[in-house]
């Protein structure tokens, strides 16, 4: 694991609080719905047999990037959570996918993975507890991505009963397309609002998932006794770098 050296922020203290539990041993994260339904589109993702290389950012417990090398990629995860990411790490080594997964250390609000070909960056519920100027990240990560690449960007389209962060003004994927500014050489294939069900962590108290965002206005939520469901919106953009060729 590579790791950039910066001052502990409060960002970080609050990802390994929040991470500080995770085991190895325990069941692998799954994967975002959103996202897998975006990359199984062959009308978005073509498939191919050559090598693939993907930037995740943000990546969590890394259920997204696990399931992209066991499809074949070549999968660079980066968080801010040292932790997170040697457990990561480790759950690779025991899935055989150390070939195709490798992890970065960083804040991404102090320092970004260095430029290289990536044919993906994505970022699936790219959110801080501190502000930090998220659209420039993504802008000057997404300057690495080649010809015929893709950015992808999942964000939250509303709250989750169970989300850490209640508010009603999320922004709409109109305004994370307009805020990017990618310019004349990009072009937004997706762009839009997309519902479905979600699933809290288990024993939640106030926190919210990687793989889980807000409640939809109006929506039924249902309740047991460790798990809660809800009808959520996800704000989905997908975005190819034109050929000059």
């Amino acid at each position: 694991m590579e790791s950039e050296t910066a001052p502990l922020s409060s960002n970080r203290e609050f990802w390994e609080s929040r991470y500080r539990d995770e085991d190895p041993s325990s069941p692998d994260p799954e994967p975002s719905p959103a996202f897998t339904a975006l990359m199984e589109d062959p009308a978005l993702v073509p498939p191919t047999t050559g090598a693939r290389r993907a930037l995740e950012l943000a990546c969590g417990r890394g259920g997204d990037a696990l399931w992209m090398a066991a499809k074949g990629w070549h999968v660079t995860a980066v968080d801010i959570s040292e932790h997170v990411l040697a457990t990561l790490n480790e759950r690779a080594r025991m899935a055989g996918l150390t070939d195709r997964l490798s992890t970065r250390h960083h804040d991404l609000a102090l320092s970004t993975p260095e430029p290289e070909a990536w044919g993906l960056v994505y970022a699936n519920y790219f959110h801080t507890a501190t502000d930090i100027d998220r659209a420039t990240i993504l802008r000057r990560v997404s300057d690495s991505v080649v010809e015929g690449g893709l950015l992808i960007v999942i964000d939250h389209g509303s709250s989750a009963p169970w989300s850490w962060v209640q508010r009603e003004d999320h922004p709409t994927p109109e305004d994370l397309w307009n805020s990017l500014d990618l310019g004349a050489d990009w072009s937004a294939l997706v762009c839009e609002r997309r519902s479905r069900i979600a699933q809290s962590p288990k024993n939640v108290g106030g926190s919210e998932g990687a793989g889980s965002v807000g409640a939809a206005e109006g929506a039924q939520g249902s309740e047991s006794a460790e798990v809660r469901t809800a009808w959520v919106i996800d704000n989905v953009l997908v975005a190819r770098r034109r050929s000059t060729t």
